[in-house]
């Protein structure tokens, strides 16, 4: 009988009562379970129809799992320094993918005894846990048990949110139920324990690894396995960041289920179990400000989407031992001119007003044009404004190398003798400047290399004046200095405004013989396969003869071994050495750029807002002795190298005082390079037999009533003035 006639048959009128008293209906007592049956298949058929209507519904809103093959996890970008170590992960989702052989059996073990202990044996769903939790939260009157296996937890992360409502419990369990058709289980295990989160930013077993131990997964113990192994319940409750000893007892909770599944042994979970939880951060902390400064380039190229999920591999030319050394020197110097510049802030600024004085340094590899550190600033999470590349400011005499580079190369040498003595400059519209020194004083007759030792601001005026503006930018230009430059007498002063990486790469010029090599922070980018997406060479070109670059740092050498520099041989760094002082009009900005023959380096004080730091707390004072302390530990333990002398220098004893050939009158001799064919050939003038200066030989009867300014550097007041 079909359908249609069940029906009929169930719901017929029943016929007219006999008149007969004794006659009974043979169909009576059928009728009601006829009725009831009818109407169970009926509301069968609707229950079904309607579960297949939202079954076909969610089909057809649920993705496809075979796009899992071609899934793609956000993925951390890692950037290392030049010996490998890594440095800092930027990311949305901190991620690095590892094929299940390279996870350790512990780790597979331990997650499956904790998450899923039926996890080979079920197809998606775990049955039998499902009625056991529905049976225990129900007589607990609150969810107790879940019964999520891998395979749904992994549905849920990729597909679906947290939403804890049916609709996504039935979608969870129908993706669970595709994904065990098209996958194995080693393929599951491996996209889960490459998805899971483990707090922390952590997601997948390398990250959490790296996170908690400082390793990679592979290296991992069976406790550190019990421990990871314990996250993914509650990653904010049970990381060991978060509270040490609730993760040892979670981790213990871990290896009493794998011992109850036969993974390990009695006197292995023990052991475990006696293991304390310790942490390791495999991510140092450290070099933010270069870190940003190489994020920026990526940005750049690659865009945010491919720096924070793409899993780029960026091999940088930090070095991370040199970057803790200038921070720690930069924090040291910063502590020291806060002492020195306590009484000035008392006197100027009321209680609660006290600026935060900032510092920053660059190092180079002069000959490669590797960044090995990079410090921008006093603390990035106060403020992320890169003082080192970003900021620029007068550097003050720390310009003056430039203005000497140029006249050596133009035929000047390092002995030929300016007039330190007043002088007016008018400029075209009829406007004068009076160039003078720190000391507000004059010295007569000055060679230039004692000029630049003590930073004499009216004999370098008077050079710049002699070779030409023109000339002195294009030699600044040829060695580095990419910032605006001002054409008039001041640009001898150090009044236009610089970065600190262009200055201390410019003086890198110096001690690679000339060569100017470009400052390069990215050495190489990979993609998450390994693909090499570029490659980065030093780029370099002839700024400087050898023998210019030579003798220019041979006068260098005396800022700091006699000149205003001196503080950096006080402190305590005696290795061969060259560099330059600055500071700015009032007392503004503070510098120092020095250098050894393998390495270049520039330290910079001064307040954002460009008040003064403090009288007399100039490059020398505060400057310098950051430079002085990095150097100290970045070539502890190295032999002592000094520059080499190319070809084409000729040394010659002359007169400290004249410049000309030494006699015995002359009261200092000079051991002085020169070019070959430039050297002096007339003996001392200066000097009489009785070894006095002759009063015919000075300028207006000036006497040099200092020779030496071991003590001040070269900041005059007005100096940094314009015309």
């Amino acid at each position: 009988m079909d359908l249609l006639s069940l029906l009929r048959n169930a719901f017929k009128p029943a016929p007219p009562k006999r008149q007969s008293a004794g006659f009974k209906d043979p169909q009576a007592p059928w009728r009601p379970f006829k009725l009831f049956m009818v109407t169970f298949i009926i509301s069968g058929f609707i229950i079904l129809g309607a579960a297949a209507g939202l079954v076909v519904a969610y089909m057809n809103e649920l993705p496809y799992v075979s796009d899992l093959r071609e899934y793609k996890p956000s993925q951390s970008t890692k950037i290392f320094d030049a010996n490998g170590n890594l440095v800092k992960q930027l990311y949305l989702e901190q991620r690095t993918l590892v094929p299940l052989a390279r996870i350790p059996m512990a780790m597979q073990k331990a997650i499956i005894a904790t998450e899923d202990t039926h996890f080979y044996q079920h197809w998606g769903l775990d049955v039998p846990g499902i009625l056991r939790a529905a049976l225990v939260n129900t007589l607990n009157h609150k969810v107790i048990q879940g019964a999520s296996t891998l395979t749904q937890q992994l549905a849920r992360n990729l597909f679906l949110t947290q939403e804890r409502s049916l609709s996504r419990k039935i979608k969870e369990a129908m993706l669970a139920i595709q994904i065990e058709k098209a996958y194995t289980k080693d393929e599951i295990l491996e996209m889960y324990l490459n998805q899971v989160y483990f707090g922390n930013g952590a997601y997948g077993v390398e990250s959490a690894a790296r996170t908690y131990f400082g390793k990679h997964v592979e290296e991992l113990s069976l406790s550190e396995c019990a421990v990871l192994a314990g996250i993914p319940k509650s990653p904010n409750a049970y990381n060991p960041i978060v509270d040490v000893e609730r993760a040892q007892r979670r981790k213990e909770t871990v290896l009493a289920r794998m011992q109850s599944e036969g993974y390990v042994t009695a006197q292995e979970a023990e052991a475990a179990k006696a293991e304390p939880v310790q942490v390791r951060r495999g991510e140092v902390q450290n070099a933010p400000y270069f870190t940003e400064y190489v994020r920026q380039q990526l940005a750049a190229t690659y865009g945010d989407n491919a720096v924070y999920k793409g899993g780029l591999s960026v091999y940088t030319t930090l070095d991370l031992s040199l970057q803790d050394m200038a921070q720690r020197a930069v924090e040291n110097g910063l502590t020291q001119a806060d002492k020195k510049a306590e009484s000035y802030l008392k006197y100027f600024f009321k209680l609660g007003e006290k600026p935060t004085l900032q510092g920053a340094m660059v190092v180079i590899d002069p000959h490669t044009g590797y960044i090995k550190a990079l410090v921008g600033g006093r603390d990035f999470n106060a403020s992320e404004f890169n003082r080192a590349i970003q900021a620029k400011r007068q550097p003050g005499s720390a310009f003056k190398p430039f203005i000497y580079a140029a006249a050596i190369d133009n035929g000047f040498t390092a002995e030929d003798v300016v007039i330190d003595a007043p002088v007016v400059f008018t400029d075209p519209s009829g406007k004068q400047w009076k160039p003078i020194n720190f000391e507000n004083r004059f010295f007569g007759p000055t060679p230039l290399r004692k000029a630049l030792a003590n930073s004499r601001n009216v004999v370098t005026v008077k050079l710049l004046n002699k070779i030409g503006v023109n000339t002195a930018i294009s030699y600044a230009r040829r060695m580095g200095i990419t910032s605006e430059l001002n054409r008039d007498l001041t640009l001898a002063l150090g009044t236009a405004e610089v970065s600190l990486m262009e200055l201390t790469s410019a003086f890198g010029t110096l001690p690679n013989q000339g060569i100017r090599v470009e400052p390069i922070a990215i050495l190489s980018v990979k993609d998450a396969n390994g693909r090499t997406l570029e490659e980065h060479s030093t780029k370099s070109h002839e700024a400087l003869s050898a023998t210019t670059a030579y003798i220019v740092t041979s006068m260098m050498r005396d800022v700091i071994d006699h000149g205003t520099g001196s503080t950096v041989r006080q402190a305590g760094f005696t290795l061969p050495a060259a560099g330059k002082t600055g500071t700015t009009n009032d007392f503004s900005d503070a510098w120092f750029v020095g250098f050894t023959p393998d390495l270049v380096a520039g330290a910079w004080i001064g307040y954002d807002d460009r008040r003064s730091i403090g009288k007399f707390l100039t490059g020398g004072v505060v400057a310098a002795p950051i430079w002085a302390d990095f150097m100290k530990k970045a070539t502890a333990g190295k032999p002592a190298k000094d520059f080499p002398v190319p070809s084409g220098i000729h040394f010659v004893k002359v007169c400290a005082d004249s410049g000309q050939l030494f006699t015995p009158a002359c009261r200092k001799a000079v051991n002085e390079a020169f070019v070959d064919g430039t050297e002096p050939t007339k003996e001392c003038e200066l000097h009489n037999r009785s070894g006095n200066i002759m009063e015919e030989d000075l300028d207006s009867g000036q006497a040099p009533a200092k020779s030496e300014s071991d003590d001040e550097d070269d900041a005059a007041p007005g100096a940094n003035k314009g015309f």
